[in-house]
């Protein structure tokens, strides 16, 4: 299974083109995507919708600390930055500079930002906020 066939609006090119961007910022990250890839290669479409299921709780999630004014540091919004890391390490293993790099690339990409920004306009400042405190509170000391 490819990215496209799990991930709303993406498709073989722009896959493509944000690949190329993650290897120019930082080129350890080619062997992130091919071990993304490999990772992926036996995924079935019910494992891509429920994918996609899990992202949209943990989103939901973040929404409702974000209207509650909870800050991105705060114990709560770690638990769920914890899932989201959890969730992307179905994909591939972060460490915590490639972990605050993704959290970057959210608030960096049209694409990434648009995504957020039709979810809640604040959710892609909080959560890269919130996955820089993670990265480099947790992930750091391991």
């Amino acid at each position: 299974m490819k990215s496209s066939d799990i991930f709303e609006g993406a498709d073989d090119a722009q896959q493509e083109k944000w690949e190329q961007e993650l290897v120019d910022k930082n080129p350890d990250a080619a062997s992130h995507i091919a071990e993304s890839k490999q990772r992926m290669s036996g995924w079935s479409k019910e494992d891509g919708t429920l994918i996609q299921k899990e992202l949209a709780e943990i989103d939901a999630r973040l929404v409702e600390l974000i209207d509650a004014g909870v800050a991105p540091e705060d114990f709560r919004t770690q638990e769920v930055i914890a899932d989201h890391f959890r969730w992307v390490s179905q994909f591939w293993s972060p460490n915590a500079e490639s972990y605050v790099g993704l959290g970057d690339m959210y608030n960096d990409s049209p694409e990434f930002l648009e995504r957020f920004n039709g979810i809640h306009p604040m959710l892609a400042s909080f959560q890269r906020d919130a996955m820089a405190h993670y990265a480099l509170n947790v992930l750091i000391n391991e």
